[in-house]
Protein backbone atom coordinates (compact mmCIF):
# COMPACT_ATOMS: atom_id res chain seq x y z
CA UNK A 1 0.00 0.00 0.00
CA UNK A 2 3.07 1.90 0.32
CA UNK A 3 3.24 2.29 -3.30
CA UNK A 4 0.15 3.96 -4.59
CA UNK A 5 0.35 6.21 -0.89
CA UNK A 6 3.55 7.47 -2.60
CA UNK A 7 2.28 7.61 -6.20
CA UNK A 8 -0.45 9.37 -5.52
CA UNK A 9 0.99 12.59 -4.69
CA UNK A 10 3.06 12.33 -7.56
CA UNK A 11 -0.09 13.51 -9.74
CA UNK A 12 -0.79 16.60 -10.97
CA UNK A 13 -4.24 17.57 -9.00
CA UNK A 14 -2.79 15.95 -5.55
CA UNK A 15 -1.19 17.72 -2.92
CA UNK A 16 -0.75 17.30 1.12
CA UNK A 17 -3.49 18.55 2.84
CA UNK A 18 -2.14 22.12 4.25
CA UNK A 19 -4.03 22.63 7.75
CA UNK A 20 -5.17 26.04 8.69
CA UNK A 21 -2.28 27.85 10.66
CA UNK A 22 -5.18 29.65 12.83
CA UNK A 23 -5.59 26.37 14.55
CA UNK A 24 -1.99 25.87 15.64
CA UNK A 25 -2.13 29.83 16.81
CA UNK A 26 -5.32 29.12 18.65
CA UNK A 27 -3.95 26.15 20.22
CA UNK A 28 -0.47 27.91 21.19
CA UNK A 29 -2.53 30.70 22.70
CA UNK A 30 -4.62 28.85 24.90
CA UNK A 31 -2.16 27.20 26.26
CA UNK A 32 0.37 30.36 26.52
CA UNK A 33 -2.87 31.93 28.76
CA UNK A 34 -3.16 28.83 30.73
CA UNK A 35 0.64 28.43 31.52
CA UNK A 36 0.90 32.37 32.25
CA UNK A 37 -2.51 32.25 34.33
CA UNK A 38 -0.89 29.39 36.19
CA UNK A 39 2.77 30.81 37.08
CA UNK A 40 1.51 34.33 37.68
CA UNK A 41 -2.10 33.57 40.40
CA UNK A 42 0.60 32.67 42.67
CA UNK A 43 3.05 35.17 42.14
CA UNK A 44 1.97 39.13 42.46
CA UNK A 45 4.76 40.55 41.89
CA UNK A 46 7.78 37.84 40.04
CA UNK A 47 11.09 39.21 39.18
CA UNK A 48 12.26 40.28 36.18
CA UNK A 49 14.45 37.00 35.88
CA UNK A 50 11.61 34.51 37.01
CA UNK A 51 9.45 36.83 34.23
CA UNK A 52 12.19 35.83 31.42
CA UNK A 53 12.32 32.07 32.54
CA UNK A 54 8.38 31.87 32.36
CA UNK A 55 8.30 33.40 29.00
CA UNK A 56 11.22 31.62 27.50
CA UNK A 57 9.60 28.41 28.48
CA UNK A 58 6.42 29.35 27.48
CA UNK A 59 7.73 29.75 23.65
CA UNK A 60 9.33 26.63 23.48
CA UNK A 61 5.84 24.95 24.29
CA UNK A 62 4.61 27.25 21.67
CA UNK A 63 6.83 26.27 19.92
CA UNK A 64 7.16 22.71 20.21
CA UNK A 65 3.29 22.49 20.29
CA UNK A 66 3.58 23.98 16.76
CA UNK A 67 6.12 21.14 15.29
CA UNK A 68 3.74 18.56 17.26
CA UNK A 69 0.75 19.82 14.83
CA UNK A 70 2.04 19.60 12.03
CA UNK A 71 4.20 16.43 12.35
CA UNK A 72 1.90 13.95 13.87
CA UNK A 73 -1.73 15.80 13.34
CA UNK A 74 -4.26 15.11 10.44
CA UNK A 75 -2.17 16.60 7.53
CA UNK A 76 -0.97 13.39 5.72
CA UNK A 77 -3.90 12.55 3.46
CA UNK A 78 -4.00 13.65 -0.28
CA UNK A 79 -6.01 16.60 -1.25
CA UNK A 80 -7.48 17.06 -4.61
CA UNK A 81 -6.84 20.96 -5.67
CA UNK A 82 -10.08 21.12 -7.86
CA UNK A 83 -12.37 19.42 -5.69
CA UNK A 84 -11.02 21.34 -2.76
CA UNK A 85 -11.56 17.76 -0.99
CA UNK A 86 -9.18 15.35 0.94
CA UNK A 87 -9.35 11.68 -0.43
CA UNK A 88 -9.69 8.85 2.38
CA UNK A 89 -8.60 5.78 1.47
CA UNK A 90 -10.66 2.11 1.34
CA UNK A 91 -9.57 -0.88 1.09
CA UNK A 92 -11.09 -3.79 -0.40
CA UNK A 93 -9.47 -8.12 -0.05
CA UNK A 94 -10.14 -10.34 -2.83
CA UNK A 95 -9.47 -13.68 -3.70
CA UNK A 96 -6.90 -14.50 -5.94
CA UNK A 97 -9.20 -16.07 -8.70
CA UNK A 98 -10.97 -12.92 -9.18
CA UNK A 99 -7.78 -10.58 -10.86
CA UNK A 100 -8.35 -10.27 -14.66
CA UNK A 101 -11.77 -9.41 -13.82
CA UNK A 102 -10.83 -6.61 -11.42
CA UNK A 103 -8.21 -5.46 -13.92
CA UNK A 104 -10.65 -5.17 -16.30
CA UNK A 105 -13.55 -3.19 -14.54
CA UNK A 106 -10.98 -1.14 -13.78
CA UNK A 107 -9.36 -0.45 -16.60
CA UNK A 108 -12.57 0.12 -18.33
CA UNK A 109 -13.64 2.42 -15.34
CA UNK A 110 -16.69 -0.10 -14.91
CA UNK A 111 -17.50 0.57 -11.42
CA UNK A 112 -20.97 -1.79 -12.06
CA UNK A 113 -18.75 -4.65 -13.16
CA UNK A 114 -16.22 -3.64 -9.87
CA UNK A 115 -18.72 -3.93 -7.56
CA UNK A 116 -19.96 -6.85 -8.98
CA UNK A 117 -17.23 -9.07 -8.03
CA UNK A 118 -17.40 -10.98 -5.00
CA UNK A 119 -14.74 -9.84 -1.87
CA UNK A 120 -13.18 -11.89 0.40
CA UNK A 121 -12.07 -12.33 3.85
CA UNK A 122 -8.84 -13.67 2.93
CA UNK A 123 -6.54 -11.16 1.29
CA UNK A 124 -4.63 -12.54 -1.80
CA UNK A 125 -5.27 -9.15 -3.69
CA UNK A 126 -5.80 -5.62 -2.33
CA UNK A 127 -8.00 -2.98 -4.22
CA UNK A 128 -6.84 0.73 -2.33
CA UNK A 129 -8.70 3.55 -3.59
CA UNK A 130 -8.69 7.06 -2.77
CA UNK A 131 -11.83 8.88 -3.15
CA UNK A 132 -13.68 12.03 -1.75
CA UNK A 133 -16.70 12.23 0.19
CA UNK A 134 -19.53 12.22 -2.51
CA UNK A 135 -17.25 9.35 -4.36
CA UNK A 136 -17.53 11.36 -7.53
CA UNK A 137 -13.67 10.63 -7.96
CA UNK A 138 -11.97 7.75 -7.19
CA UNK A 139 -7.78 6.98 -7.45
CA UNK A 140 -7.27 2.78 -7.50
CA UNK A 141 -4.35 0.70 -8.16
CA UNK A 142 -4.72 -2.95 -7.26
CA UNK A 143 -2.00 -5.13 -5.31
CA UNK A 144 -1.05 -8.64 -5.01
CA UNK A 145 -0.30 -9.95 -1.96
CA UNK A 146 3.08 -12.11 -1.76
CA UNK A 147 4.71 -13.30 0.82
CA UNK A 148 3.59 -9.64 3.16
CA UNK A 149 4.85 -7.63 0.53
CA UNK A 150 2.11 -6.09 -1.65
CA UNK A 151 3.20 -5.86 -5.27
CA UNK A 152 1.38 -3.68 -7.80
CA UNK A 153 -0.51 -5.24 -10.44
CA UNK A 154 -1.73 -1.97 -12.12
CA UNK A 155 -0.83 1.77 -11.90
CA UNK A 156 -3.33 4.03 -10.43
CA UNK A 157 -6.26 4.37 -12.17
CA UNK A 158 -8.21 7.74 -12.04
CA UNK A 159 -12.22 7.43 -12.60
CA UNK A 160 -14.24 10.36 -12.48
CA UNK A 161 -18.13 9.59 -12.05
CA UNK A 162 -20.41 12.33 -13.22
Amino acid sequence: MEHINKAIYSLPDIRHAIKPLWSAWALVAIGAVCALFLFFKDNISPNSTTALASIILIGAAALITLICFYSFGDCHRPYHRQLHRRLEPTYYYYAASVRQQLIDALQQHDEKALNAVKKSANPELILVRYSDPDDSIFFSQLLQVDGGKEIPLTDIIINIIK
